[in-house]
């Protein structure tokens, strides 16, 4: 799994290629505690080259949102795949944060 991030100003793009394991999950995580929400105000999650998702990349998905709404701040998942759009939809995710579908 790679992961990239970029920052403009308050808002940070983080895109990930390739499946998100437990592994990857935990490589996530360490992107993620890695920011400096205290001046973010939005994190964009480009997930267009990710093939999988398991719980664990989903759950710390939604720790970077608990964290980042405490400040203030908004998320969004951008790009799914279908089926992964689906499954955050089931989950209800797009009632907390921006979830879009790869166009």
């Amino acid at each position: 799994m790679q992961i990239e991030t970029s920052q403009q100003d308050a808002k940070v793009r983080v895109s990930i290629q390739g499946t998100i394991n437990e592994k990857g999950a935990e490589e996530l995580k360490s992107c993620f505690k890695q920011l400096s929400l205290a001046t973010v105000e939005e994190v964009e999650i480009d997930c267009g080259r990710v093939q999988h998702i398991g719980s664990s990349g989903i759950g710390k998905i939604l720790l970077l949102y608990k964290a980042l709404t405490s400040q203030g701040g908004k998320l969004a998942v951008v790009n799914l795949p279908g089926p992964i759009h689906e499954l955050f939809t089931e989950l209800k995710l797009d009632t907390l944060f921006t979830v879009t579908r790869q166009a």
